[in-house]
């Protein structure tokens, strides 16, 4: 969709929803979009809602105010919220071990003794314990038959990707082991727990992480997503990652949360334990934007800062935020997955009302030397997002153009110097991936081959596993990179991201998804 027009008067809000009103029929359309609610907030509360389209395509129930919406990772927040409730309660500590709340919790890592003893609260709701993102019962492509609990306890057989509090990796798995602690603290089911602290207090009747009320509601809204609607099959209600993407909601519910986040906690949440929500965990030196304990700290317009949430999987698209400077919030939920709308709007929402903000101040200098040239190589991230560095008399360059290096930092691992790239704007993370740092090891040649990955059966990518060079290595088909592996046990390798191949068993496993 283009452009908002630009509001007259932020403090209209009136205005603005006009023109939200009179752009979202054509936006939807023109992204095949069903369904759609949407609403802004201030600190009072809900002051505008409304709802487009249809609870299903080809449906005739009509989207409303009070239609609950999946808002998958969204939950992420909400659920943060609940567990610093608690911690304000005194049923859970923040920096406490894990294993005061949880006793029997361990954990994998090669790259430390007893990890399990090290991670917190806080380490968990801000994504920097190491977990990796999914684990082998209950997943975004194989939800299973496992309920929460034996969900979170999978998690137990998961391995690190890197040492606990070493960085930020965006995971499923901590949030939905600090959803468990809760429910372990309270000896209630986590969606009770959730309930009881947080959606009760808010009003937010329509809000729920139980899948038995969404799935005996006639009126929700259902997912939809290419590949399944080409199956012929609907996408699942019920997923064992409560915590981290169970919850379902209106949009004027959620507004309830976004206007308690406006007026710094309050009155359930103390506004030191906002505040501490709000700030980036373990920020890395001169690090300005990134993600505190269940939510976003970013920056939409210049010099404008949004903090925000987004959640995207099982047919639903979400994005919910809030802006301190200008006191409004918003929330856009959708009944589709394939589409951008909901964080299209988002950020034209925050630029219609601060459209005079002017240029901020660049980050960095432009220019900038390093000191050492073993930086140089290959780095790739959590999405494949790749970056060629290269150092020229002391000048860093990526993908062959001049970057400033002061804008990144590269840590040492396991492999030595440069192993880690780290963004400093807003600590995204790199791994080095290069076949001359990985240590030479024989692929046994009745495993190479093509496997696929599926989601809950439905193919959706397919991979190559082969030697390349002195070292196995793992290509998902149509990419150009080349994931170098190494092995870590028999029948186990590590890849440069930190994911765990394993090929014990008849069906491997990649970052605990099946690869058949």
């Amino acid at each position: 969709m283009g452009t908002l027009p630009a509001v007259a008067d932020p403090g209209r809000i009136d205005e603005l929803a006009g023109v939200l009103d009179a752009a979202i029929p054509d936006a939807m359309a023109s992204a095949a979009v069903p369904g759609l609610a949407i609403g802004l907030c201030d600190a009072s509360g809900p002051l505008w809602s409304a709802g487009y389209g249809t609870t299903r395509r080809d449906g005739d129930v009509p989207i409303a105010t009070d239609t609950r919406f999946s808002v998958q990772s969204t939950s992420k927040l909400a659920t943060a919220t609940a567990v610093l409730l608690a911690v304000e309660a005194g049923l859970l500590h923040l920096d406490a071990p894990i294993a005061t709340a949880v006793p029997d919790f361990a954990v994998h890592s090669v790259f430390e003794e007893d990890p399990g003893a090290r991670i917190t609260l806080r380490h968990l709701l801000g994504h920097t314990a190491g977990f990796t993102h999914e684990t082998a019962n209950g997943s975004n492509h194989d939800v299973g038959d496992g309920d929460f609990d034996a969900h979170c306890r999978s998690i137990f057989a998961t391995w690190l990707r890197f040492p606990v509090g070493h960085h930020f990796e965006y995971s499923n798995l901590g949030i939905d082991l600090a959803g468990y602690a809760l429910r372990q603290a309270v000896g209630r089911p986590f969606a009770d727990a959730a309930r009881e602290l947080l959606l009760e207090p808010l009003g937010m009747a329509r809000a729920t992480f139980d899948a038995a009320v969404v799935a005996a509601d006639p009126g929700r809204a259902v997912g939809h997503w290419r590949p399944f609607a080409a199956a012929g099959r609907e996408l699942p209600v019920a997923v064992p990652m409560v915590a981290s993407g169970g919850l379902y909601t209106s949009v004027d519910d959620a507004l309830a949360l976004v206007a308690m986040l406006l007026r710094d906690g309050a009155p359930l949440l103390a506004a030191e334990l906002a505040a501490e929500q709000r700030r980036i965990v373990t920020p890395h030196p001169g690090q300005q934007l990134g993600y505190g304990l269940g939510l976003y700290a970013d920056e939409w317009a210049p010099g404008v800062q949004v903090f925000h949430h987004g959640g995207s999987g099982f047919g639903f698209q979400a994005q919910l935020f809030w802006v301190p400077a200008l006191e409004v919030g918003a929330v856009i939920l959708t009944n589709s997955f394939d589409h951008n709308l909901q964080n299209e709007l988002a950020r034209r929402i925050v630029a219609a009302l601060a459209p005079d903000r002017g240029p901020a101040a660049p980050p960095f200098p432009a220019g900038g030397r390093v000191d050492r040239d073993d930086v140089a190589g290959e780095y790739v991230g959590r999405n494949e997002d790749r970056a060629a560095v290269t150092v020229v008399a002391g000048g860093l360059r990526i993908d062959g153009a001049p970057a400033a290096a002061a804008r990144y930092r590269f840590l040492p691992g396991r492999a030595g110097a440069g192993t880690y790239m780290v963004d400093l704007r807003n600590g995204d993370v790199r791994y080095r991936n290069d076949a001359a740092r990985t240590p030479p090891s024989t692929l046994d040649p009745a495993r190479a081959g093509t496997y696929t990955m599926s989601s809950w059966g439905v193919p959706t990518a397919e991979y190559e596993l082969a030697q390349d060079g002195a070292s196995p290595a793992l290509r998902r088909v149509g990419s150009d990179v080349a994931l170098r592996l190494a092995p870590i046990g028999t029948g186990l390798y590590l890849s440069s991201t930190g994911e765990v191949l394993d090929l014990r068993a008849a069906t491997p496993t990649y970052a605990n998804v099946a690869l058949d």
